[in-house]
């Protein structure tokens, strides 16, 4: 009984000390994030009717909630339809780190 009792602290210490040490490699490794997306700008090329557009800007927000990698998201006029732009003006409404722009308009984003 005595093994049973030791080997379950042993557990709980070691369960313990892996989530204090998880904390800190993560306090250490992604408070710097924050400030590395407002500088990240990621270029998405809009053809078309904007087929897969929510699709890309759901993977953007995912990787801007869960790691930070993403500040802003210029969905880029190469093409678009009537259609196409509307929806990439809605998902942009929609999200004030999304924006719509033509291609000649880049490199004001980029400054």
């Amino acid at each position: 009984m005595q093994l049973l009792q030791d080997g379950l602290v042993a557990m709980l210490a070691a369960i313990g000390l892996a989530s204090i040490m998880w904390m800190v490699v993560k306090a250490v490794l992604y408070a710097p994030l924050e400030r590395r997306r407002q500088g990240t700008v990621a270029l998405i090329p809009a053809q078309g009717d904007g087929e897969g557009l929510e699709g890309q800007i759901r993977i953007m927000e995912r990787l801007r909630k869960e790691q930070a990698l993403v500040g802003t998201v210029l969905l880029v006029d190469c093409g678009l339809t009537e259609e196409g732009l509307r929806l990439a003006r809605l998902l942009a409404r929609d999200r004030r780190w999304v924006a719509v722009c033509a291609r000649e308009e880049i490199g004001g984003y980029l400054q």
